[in-house]
């Protein structure tokens, strides 16, 4: 308990600076030289404490290899990475669908929405940050492996689709250091074809996603090995090195993609 409590006591402030940096990094619009300069001290500093995860290799490995044997197994990996596959397609059908935006109406995905309010903006860099030191931690607790070296020192990222000035007619501007959306006057001469018109209800599926992806995470703990956590999808799926390498550039060119440019 006292330990829990030490280590409670010293993330406080690195978590509240970290909120703190994502808080005020958000103000910048992306195409501005302090965006593309907060993204590149957002990712080294990333890529920082992952050398450091990756050197130490102190993180106590992972209990057992998953998928595991009489729990499922491989011969129903499959179905055990099901809801993480699931979710997944949901999510990168809703950023594409996204696009199909009436005329003069902004896109709900998820990096226009980013940009057009600043607290989901905040959250998404933090989201972003968090899954890349979360990747290498849990490559360096791969069952087995304690001391042995991570691949590479980076993460995965979450699904890339941005805004421009033009898109869907709207345009982004700045005040008081936040981002605020400035539709242009005309209304829509269509109506879009699948996703419903309203930022709101975007807003409210992009906060759902990760919702989603701790209740998965939460069944999985609870499912016997059954189903994989986030830690075991994640070593599942970048096992082999091509992979490993694939994530690490979808996680980097997410990121610059959302927050630079």
């Amino acid at each position: 308990m006292r330990r829990r409590s030490a280590l409670v006591a010293a993330a406080l402030p690195v978590v509240v600076a970290l909120g703190a940096w994502c808080g005020w990094a958000s103000g910048f619009h992306r195409t501005s030289g302090a965006a593309e300069l907060t993204w590149v001290v957002s990712t080294v500093a990333v890529v920082a404490v992952d050398l450091v995860v990756w050197r130490r290799r102190s993180l106590a490995p992972a209990s057992a290899p998953w998928p595991r044997a009489g729990h499922g197994g491989s011969r129903r990996a499959l179905v055990g990475i099901a809801p993480w596959l699931a979710l997944g397609t949901v999510t990168v059908a809703w950023d594409v669908l996204g696009l199909d935006t009436g005329p003069h109406q902004y896109h709900l995905t998820i990096s226009a929405l980013s940009q057009a309010y600043r607290p989901l903006n905040a959250a998404v860099l933090l989201v972003w940050m968090l899954v890349g030191v979360g990747y290498e931690i849990a490559r360096v607790r791969a069952p087995g492996r304690a001391g042995a070296p991570a691949k590479a020192p980076a993460g995965p990222s979450g699904p890339a689709s941005g805004p421009s000035p033009d898109e869907g007619g709207a345009t982004l501007g700045r005040g008081a250091g936040a981002v605020v959306l400035v539709p242009h006057a005309t209304a829509a001469a269509t109506p879009a074809l699948l996703l419903p018109q309203s930022p709101p209800v975007g807003v409210a599926f992009w906060i759902a996603v990760p919702a989603a992806a701790v209740v998965i995470d939460l069944v999985a703990r609870r499912s016997g090995g059954r189903l994989a956590t986030a830690e075991e999808f994640v070593r599942f799926v970048s096992t082999a090195r091509w992979a490993n390498l694939l994530l690490i550039a979808a996680w980097l060119f997410a990121g610059y993609h959302l927050f630079a440019r």
